[in-house]
């Protein structure tokens, strides 16, 4: 790696010219340490390069249209992360998985617990290079995105009563897509299918409604499905069409790092101008070996999902923007 043989250089030079400068000298630790850091992810026995973060963290919140938290602005919370990922490569094949997790929680007195944040994002990626192809493969990717735990919409037809209206599998994305892989630099990566079939699965009581018939205080119930675009009879709907998804994870400054993905997908057979939008953005500044302080940015779109009171009008951009500080912890 080329941060190595730069590191290693500039150990030499610290040898021969300034090995009896004190301040020098911690500078050469330094630069010690920052070739131990390089070399941490090695290669097990059978080739899988892993890696696992974890985090803990007090947390300032803002959402607009998040439906797994309900729709609701909160303040004060707490956060937990796992960021985990195993790479293998053999020749000229490829094997790359990523896991994120994100899971966030509220508690007032008035209120009680409630969740602001909720995800499960799986993506497994198989990618062999032909001879004289540099920095592009042919791939197959495989992502599934759902969430945990139920979700509640609040103040439900203006009562004190809350309906789910979201949970494990309640919706899950599946996507299958064959395509190509771009990796231009070694924090980029771009993947295009023209060919990708995705299925939206609402599971768990599709119709999932508050009262017996679907008729609660006088109105009429809409399916839990139906808030998804799917038939709540069958539980799941297919879709063929383009998906592109972008990846970045870099370091901007010291000890400030940036991860975001991107996700689009256009389906042929309906809207196809309606072009879903899946966006994580995450800084991160390491205060410490354990403390670190991050901001996250996330923006949804998808416009198969209804509001509930409205169920012919798309819910829109969802937005969740989360401050954070806390515990955090590199395997």
């Amino acid at each position: 790696m080329k941060y190595l043989f730069v590191t290693a250089v500039f150990l030499c030079v610290l040898d021969i010219a300034i090995a009896q400068d004190t301040s020098l000298k911690e500078m050469k630790v330094i630069a010690e340490n920052a070739v131990k850091n390089d070399t941490i992810k090695k290669a097990d026995k059978n080739g899988w390069i892993k890696g696992l973060a974890c985090s803990i963290s007090l947390t300032q919140v803002s959402n607009s249209n998040w439906i797994s938290a309900g729709g609701d602005r909160f303040s004060l919370s707490s956060a937990a992360t796992v960021n985990a990922f195993a790479s293998k490569k053999w020749g000229r094949k490829s094997w790359d998985n990523t896991l994120d997790f994100n899971y966030g929680l509220i508690k007032t007195t008035s209120l009680g617990s409630r969740k602001f944040n909720d995800r499960i994002d799986l993506v497994s990626k198989y990618g062999y290079a032909p001879a004289n192809w540099k920095k592009v493969n042919i791939s197959i990717l495989g992502q599934l995105r759902t969430q945990l735990t139920s979700g509640y919409e609040y103040n439900y037809f203006e009562t004190a009563n809350k309906r789910r209206n979201s949970g494990f599998f309640a919706p899950a994305y599946i996507v299958i897509a064959p395509g190509i892989n771009w990796t231009p630099l070694s924090w980029f990566s771009l993947f295009g299918s023209p060919l990708a079939t995705r299925w939206t699965i609402v599971t768990n009581g599709p119709y999932s409604y508050l009262s017996q018939g679907g008729i609660f205080n006088s109105h009429m119930e809409t399916p839990l499905a139906t808030l998804y675009g799917v038939n709540p009879l069958k539980q799941h709907r297919g879709e063929f069409g383009t998906f592109v998804t972008a990846v970045i994870r870099k370091d901007i400054v010291k000890n400030v790092a940036y991860s975001g993905k991107l996700d689009l997908y256009s389906n042929y057979l309906r809207n196809p101008q309606n072009v879903d939008l899946f966006w994580t953005n995450q800084f991160k500044l390491k205060v410490n070996r354990f403390i670190q302080v991050s901001y996250s940015l996330d923006l949804l779109y998808d416009d198969d999902v209804k509001k509930s009171s409205v169920p012919s009008q798309t819910i829109g951009l969802q937005m969740l923007s989360t401050l954070g500080m806390g515990f955090a912890l590199n395997l």
